[in-house]
């Protein structure tokens, strides 16, 4: 068992107080070193707070805080486990761009500070993926595109994008799929996903949403990042959102 102790920089938050979701998830894939995983996120994980990892190589991983509270667990998972799903049409680059532009983030926005979707983050500093409604495709709903490209703060030293932040790509604009037709602030409860390939920095990608369940209070969603040019499907993955009964609004505030 491999043990890190870390600070998570307020830059990858999500809400201002505490870590990006997927983000969060992807720390996890990390340090377990795996291509296919289920992270649950138990409790917010504090930035600017110390932190413990606990990885099993290719196995499983645990975050928890100083006083042994757990706030997110990892399993891998095999591609077996991993359901085959019906993808949509990809946008051609320019179409993405555009729709991008009517990110419904821009007007209303829980956390528009957020690492990920925040539109008050700036380049080199926030991943800015912005997700818009797209063109209807029968057996997608709620359907929503944006292009990605990211840059070298993201990046490890081969060039290629950090799991963490690819995790993190596949985290927001699911979250704007679930309730594009009703806004409310939810959070992310459960991922499971796949890396198929790496994207590089610098380079154009498609990012796109789609509801797959609504329920009473939970919502199950998909997320895709496929490469602009080639149409390529680089990652993919499932998760559930919650709207969380008891929310501490101060957890808003930048």
């Amino acid at each position: 068992m491999k043990i890190d102790n870390l600070i998570l920089s307020q830059r990858f938050c999500g809400p201002p107080k505490t870590g990006n979701g997927g983000f969060t998830a992807g720390i996890l894939v990390e340090a377990a070193g795996t291509e296919t995983a289920e992270i649950r996120l138990l409790n917010p994980t504090p930035v600017e707070t110390s932190i413990t990892v606990e990885s099993e190589k290719g196995l499983r991983g645990i975050i928890y805080d100083d006083t042994k509270k757990v706030l997110a667990t990892l399993k891998s998972i095999t591609d077996e486990d991993f359901s085959k799903y019906k993808l949509p049409e990809v946008p051609d680059l320019d179409e993405a761009k555009t729709i991008s532009s009517f990110y419904p983030g821009f007007t209303t926005h829980p956390f528009p500070t957020c690492f990920v979707c925040g539109p008050k983050r700036e380049v080199n500093d926030g991943m800015r993926i912005f997700v818009g409604p797209a063109s209807e495709q029968i057996g997608f709903e709620n359907l929503m595109a944006g292009h990605w490209l990211p840059d070298e703060t993201v990046a490890t030293q081969d060039g290629f994008v950090r799991d963490a932040a690819i995790w993190g790509a596949l985290d927001c604009p699911g979250g704007f799929s679930a309730v594009l037709d009703k806004p409310q602030l939810i959070v992310l409860s459960k991922i499971r996903g796949k890396i198929i390939e790496r994207p590089i920095t610098g380079e154009n990608y498609t990012v796109m949403s789609w509801r797959l369940q609504k329920m009473s209070r939970a919502f199950k969603v998909m997320t895709a990042i496929f490469k602009s040019d080639s149409k390529r499907l680089m990652a993919i993955a499932e998760a559930l959102w919650l709207a969380p009964r008891n929310w501490d609004s101060a957890n808003q505030e930048w």
